[in-house]
């Protein structure tokens, strides 16, 4: 993934990322990551409700793709 895509993307409104060994991570707005050069890294909200940060490297990213905002 390029950084660059991944910043305009995450921009733009809510994403979900796909790693390359089938983890779907999901961003609700720019204000829940950081983007470096090789990582960015993402709140998540753990299976126990929790936000915890999460490091996901930009190389082991499949894709990112947009998704309805929450209503």
């Amino acid at each position: 993934m390029d950084r660059d895509e991944l910043i305009h993307l995450i921009q733009q409104g809510p994403v979900r990322v796909r790693m390359n060994n089938g983890d779907i991570w999901e961003i609700p707005s720019a204000e829940f990551a950081i983007v470096g050069d090789l990582h960015a890294a993402v709140l998540v909200r753990d299976d126990d409700g929790i936000r915890r940060a999460k490091v996901l490297s930009l190389v082991c990213m499949c894709s990112a793709e947009p998704m309805e905002p929450a209503s």
